[in-house]
C-alpha cells in the first residue's frame, strides 16, 4: 500500500503503472509528490497535467473536441492557473445519458455506474492509469490523516455486498477502503438476496454486539442514514450504549439524499453515533466523491473537506455560472487530470457549497476547503445514496 515517502509508480501489488501516452509525463510527476496537500509544489504540475490531459482528450476523442471547439477553447492556452477556470466544463448529469469515452475497448479494465437498480446511471470507464491514479489520490491522504493501520480489524460496511453483474462506483470505494487495516471479519448492511438488496437491520445490530464482545477495532464504512438507523433501533429496543474498540473508526460517505427530512447536522451525527457507540469524534471522518470525478475528499480533524493537490475546485454562481469568490454559496466544479479513459477534466457538480480559505482551518493544512450546503434542485436521477435509501424505507 503507499505509505508516506515511498512513492514509486506503482500500483498496490507492485505493479509498474504509466500514463497510456508520453505525452502525459506531468500527471506521473504529480502522482509522485509526497504531500497531498501541497499546492505551491504542485501547482506547476497540476497545470501541465491539465494542459496534457485535456489536449490527450481533444485529440483523441471527437465529442470533446467538438465541445472545446464550439467554446473556442484551445487545449495549449493552459499556461496557470488561472486558465484552468476557463476550461469548458460538463455537467456531472451529462454523463447519465451519453457514454462518451476515449479510452478503446480493450484497454477497459473497469466499467462502473453511480446507480443502483433504478434511476438514470452514469457510465464511467477506466483505463490502467485511471485506476492507479484514483486510487493513489485516495491512498496517500487517508495515510496522510493517519487512517492506514496493521492492526487486526472487523468491518461493517453499511453498503452494498458484492453481487454478480454489480458494478458500483460506490461499492468500489468501500472495497478500496478495507486495504486499510487488516480484515478480520467483514459484514454488509445491504444484504444480496439473488436477485436484489436488502438492509439487514437485525443483522447489524448483531454485527456491532458481537464485535463489541470480540475487542478489536471496528471500521464502520458507507451511508451514515444506515448507521443511524441502526442505533436508533437499538436505542428503541432498550439496549445500552456499546463500547466499541477506542482505535475504531467510522468513515461515512454518500450523505442522507432520500433522508433530509431526516438528517442530523454532522455535529449531530458524531455526537448522536459517538454515544451510541462509545466513541469520541476523533474517530470520525466523512468522505466526498463523485464516481465522474475520481479523486477522494476526505475530511480533516477539524471535519473539513481540503482540496488535494490532485484537484482544484471553484465555486460558480447559479446564475451567471461565473466563479464567484470565498464565502460566496454556489455549484461545485471540480477539475483534475487524472482521468484518461473519459474526458471528465472540468465538471460541474449539482452540490452547492462555500468555498473557504486553507487558514480558516486550525488542521495546519493550509489548501482551500469546501462546505457542502445542499443540492441543487430535485431530479429523477438517483445516487447510490438514494438508490439503498430506498431499501431502508421498504425496510
Amino acid at each position: 500500500m503507499c505509505m508516506k515517502n515511498e512513492f514509486c509508480l506503482r500500483d498496490l501489488n507492485g505493479i509498474d503503472v504509466s500514463v497510456p501516452d508520453r505525452s502525459l509525463t506531468s500527471l506521473q510527476k504529480l502522482w509522485a509528490l509526497p504531500n497531498p496537500y501541497d499546492f505551491k509544489a504542485s501547482d506547476k504540475y497540476f497545470v501541465d497535467a491539465v494542459r496534457e490531459c485535456t489536449q490527450y482528450h481533444y485529440q483523441r476523442n471527437l465529442f470533446y473536441k467538438y465541445w472545446l471547439d464550439k467554446k473556442n477553447f484551445n487545449p495549449d492556452t493552459i499556461t496557470d492557473m488561472e486558465d484552468i477556470k476557463s476550461i469548458p466544463f460538463l455537467h456531472a448529469n451529462f454523463y447519465k445519458t451519453h457514454t462518451i469515452k476515449t479510452v478503446v475497448d480493450e484497454d477497459t479494465v473497469l466499467h462502473v455506474t453511480s446507480s443502483g437498480t433504478s434511476g438514470q446511471k452514469t457510465q464511467m470507464f477506466f483505463d490502467d492509469w485511471t485506476i492507479f491514479a484514483a486510487d493513489k489520490s485516495a491512498d496517500v491522504q487517508f495515510d496522510y490523516q493517519g487512517y492506514i493501520s496493521n492492526e487486526l480489524t472487523n468491518f461493517l460496511l453499511y453498503s452494498y455486498q458484492p453481487a454478480p453483474g454489480l458494478f458500483l462506483g460506490t461499492l468500489r470505494s468501500d472495497q478500496l477502503l478495507m486495504r486499510y487495516a487488516n480484515k478480520n471479519k467483514v459484514e454488509y448492511a445491504l444484504k444480496y438476496n439473488g436477485s436484489g438488496h436488502e438492509f439487514d437491520l437485525f443483522g447489524c445490530i448483531n454485527t456491532l454486539l458481537r464485535y463489541e464482545k470480540e475487542g478489536l477495532p471496528v471500521y464502520i464504512l458507507g451511508f451514515p442514514a444506515f448507521l443511524y438507523f441502526t442505533l436508533e433501533s437499538m436505542r428503541n429496543m432498550g439496549y445500552p450504549p456499546l463500547k466499541l474498540n477506542p482505535s475504531s473508526k467510522i468513515l461515512t460517505g454518500g450523505g442522507w439524499k432520500g433522508f433530509v427530512g431526516k438528517q442530523l447536522s454532522s455535529e449531530d451525527f458524531r455526537a448522536y453515533v459517538g454515544e451510541g457507540l462509545g466513541l469520541p469524534e476523533s474517530c470520525f471522518c466523512d468522505t466526498y466523491g463523485a464516481v465522474e470525478h475520481g479523486i477522494a475528499y476526505m475530511e480533516c480533524e477539524h471535519h473539513h473537506l481540503h482540496i488535494p493537490i490532485y484537484s482544484r475546485a471553484f465555486v460558480r454562481d447559479t446564475r451567471t455560472l461565473e466563479v464567484l469568490p470565498y464565502g460566496k454559496p454556489g455549484f461545485l466544479n471540480v477539475i483534475t487530470p487524472f482521468n484518461t479513459a473519459v474526458p471528465v477534466v472540468s465538471l460541474l457538480l449539482g452540490d452547492m457549497v462555500v468555498m473557504h480559505k486553507g487558514e480558516d482551518c486550525a488542521c495546519g493544512i493550509n489548501t482551500p476547503w469546501f462546505e457542502i450546503i445542499g443540492r441543487a434542485g430535485v431530479s429523477k436521477n438517483k445516487s447510490c445514496a438514494i438508490a439503498a435509501s430506498e431499501l431502508l424505507n421498504k425496510k
